[in-house]
């Protein structure tokens, strides 16, 4: 198996972790512990297999479970038939264990309320269609063995109901006294006497809240427990759950929006002030903490990504767009291989059924795939690709017995190549999530790779309201009968603890572990361009844990702007008095007008944590860009 078959981590090995604790698309989080294992439910919406269920020992480190719904039948819809269910189909589900049994509750905007049940997380599930519907719904079993479901946008009812969540009373509004349009996400909870309602304003910009009372149908009272961008400007941490460990620590796992690699979640503390469940660290989301105490010390974990297509089944990571037409793909047909026949007539991809995906991680990933491509017949397009709105790819389309490899960027070809009596293609596509630019590259031996068409900028679009997700795809635009054999797909993702920076790469301003009297802003001076500065105060700092300096390293150069003159900045190693070096700030024409500049430090060798602090100016001292390590 290839060094690269895994995803990123967010363990540093050290008794820390860094946010998010999966960078990749699994948002609308709720969280249960039972026993000493950790279990997650996320939303896949029109994905399948879908519905995943994670597990973890200390919630740092997560494995799948299951995909709890292998596919829906509610609607021909599901099956590309007539239509899609593109932005549709599951939504925010609550998880609940009660009496030996698993339990998760959605909702799909179309088709109403559906319950998953199973005795193990690793399934099987049932499902079960509700005959009511609970938006953004929170299952509530009470200690007095009465259920209920919280539910509602802006506006919060409750509703009891049987043992098979059937209704047994109306629904009683329980919170409409909104701060903003838009409150949901709801769970439940009853801790030391009180009933909470761990909810979000959402959006972008959203943030947590919690509701409490002594009665459960009210009323509440409301308060702000995180309103926080952590290090993505205007990027709110919310939507999530609470949960305590075995040890009788409080956290809580909550997403942000992170544009086109989706929604991620992000691990908080939660420390209890005055009966409330305040979430981070003094107001503020963290980036690194400590790692929750669990009792004991457990392994690195990291979710699979690559796939050489030996087992007679697909990894859990794989997710078909739509249900899959099960008579057209195989991994038996021919061993070692994916089989993708095409598998209906359609004009483009997003139409196209028995499209396979999988997430994107950050903070990037290139995927690499070997396509026997001689079984194409005239009409077939087959690739590799982007899918979200809009969605680009690579590919090989055949016309009057000719082959060539496009690339498309939203229906529209953008470049093209020729094919050389070669029925082996390698296709490539490189994704920087921290920009959302997409490269695609191919070959013929998987040694030189070749750069074809332009950048692609993904967007997150509500229309389809998922993260963007590699695709491999091959459909028919005149009549089917081809098919293509994919040899593997091999993922490249970032190895190692989260924040661990070699000295002599860029490293930027807003990956740092901690930060005092600073603040992330968008970055203006390039328009266009999806960046970030740390805007840092008089007497502010900036913290990175973990920077490798090699065999040592004499200056570092910082990408710095700056309307003050006469401050400087100071680097220290570790937790020693003594500043490694200076760096004198200048005005570089205002705090849009960026400058690199360089200071002389002394020589460290390996690894250290290293801390940047600002002294000598009042107001907003300057804003970082980025800084390296060299030897000159």
């Amino acid at each position: 198996m290839p060094c690269f078959a895994l995803a990123q981590q967010s363990d540093n090995e050290n008794g820390t972790y860094t946010n998010p604790i999966i960078w990749s698309d699994f948002p609308d989080n709720d969280v249960i512990r039972v026993n000493d294992t950790y279990y997650m439910v996320t939303t896949s919406m029109y994905f399948f297999p879908g519905v995943p269920i994670l597990k973890s020992k200390d919630l740092v480190n997560w494995e799948y479970a299951s995909n709890a719904v292998q596919r829906f039948k509610q609607h021909p819809f599901y099956d590309l038939n007539g239509g899609n269910r593109y932005g549709h189909g599951q939504w925010a589900s609550s998880l609940r264990y009660h009496k030996g049994k698993f339990y998760v509750l959605f909702v799909t905007l179309d088709e109403g309320g559906m319950l998953l049940t199973a005795d193990k997380a690793e399934g099987p599930w049932v499902l079960h269609k509700l005959p009511k519907a609970y938006y953004d719904a929170g299952l509530f079993f009470d200690d007095d063995n009465r259920t209920y479901i919280v539910h509602g946008f802006s506006k919060l009812s409750i509703t009891e109901v049987d043992e098979n969540l059937s209704p047994t009373s109306k629904d009683s509004v329980i919170f409409d006294k909104v701060q903003r349009k838009g409150l949901e996400g709801s769970h439940v909870y009853k801790i030391n006497g009180y009933y909470y309602i761990y909810a979000t304003y959402g959006g972008g910009d959203g943030y947590q809240v919690a509701l409490r009372s002594k009665n459960i149908y009210g009323p509440y009272e409301e308060k702000v427990v995180l309103k926080d961008d952590m290090n993505l400007a205007g990027k709110g941490v919310h939507q999530g759950a609470l949960v305590q460990t075995q040890t009788g620590q409080w956290w809580s796992i909550i997403f942000q929006d992170r544009d086109g690699v989706g929604r991620v979640p992000t691990l908080q503390p939660v420390t209890w002030i005055d009966n409330w469940p305040m979430v981070g660290e003094n107001g503020k989301a963290v980036v690194t903490y400590r790692k929750p105490d669990v009792g004991k010390n457990w392994p690195v974990t990291v979710l699979p990504t690559s796939d050489e297509f030996e087992k007679n089944t697909l990894g859990l990571q794989w997710s078909w767009n739509h249900n899959p037409d099960d008579s057209c793909w195989s991994l038996s047909a021919r061993k070692g291989y994916l089989r993708l026949n095409t598998a209906k007539v359609v004009n483009n991809l997003p139409q196209a059924r028995n499209t396979i995906t999988q997430r994107i991680f950050g903070p990037y990933s290139t995927a690499t795939t070997e396509f026997d491509i001689s079984k194409m017949i005239n009409g077939d397009i087959a690739g590799l690709g982007i899918l979200q709105n809009p969605y680009s790819y690579i590919g090989i389309a055949m016309k009057s017995g000719h082959k060539k490899i496009i690339m498309v960027d939203n229906g529209k070809i953008i470049d093209s190549a020729e094919i050389n009596n070669t029925n082996t293609i390698y296709l490539r596509a490189s994704v920087v999530t921290t920009t959302d630019e997409v490269t695609f590259n191919y070959s013929f031996n998987n040694l030189k790779f070749t750069p074809i068409g332009n950048i692609f900028h993904m967007q997150f679009s509500l229309k389809m309201f998922t993260g963007n997700r590699f695709v491999l795809f091959n459909y028919a635009t005149e009549k089917l009968g081809g098919y293509v054999d994919i040899n593997w797909f091999r993922m490249d993702t970032r190895k190692g603890p989260a924040n661990l920076f070699k000295a002599n790469t860029r490293i930027e301003a807003e990956m740092y572990d901690e930060k005092q009297h600073a603040h992330v802003e968008t970055c203006k001076d390039i328009p266009g361009l999806k960046d970030q500065d740390v805007s840092v105060q008089n007497e502010g700092a900036l913290t990175f844990d973990q920077i490798d300096f090699g065999k040592g390293y004499k200056s570092i150069s910082i990408r710095i702007a700056s309307d003050n003159q006469g401050g400087e900045i100071r680097f220290f190693i570790d937790d020693q008095q003594k500043p490694i070096g200076k760096l004198a700030i200048h005005n570089t024409g205002g705090m849009q007008k960026f400058d690199t500049v360089s200071a002389k430090i002394d020589q460290i060798i390996g690894k250290h944590r290293l801390t940047m602090k600002f002294f000598g100016a009042t107001g907003d001292e300057c804003k970082i860009n980025w800084f390296v390590f060299a030897n000159n």
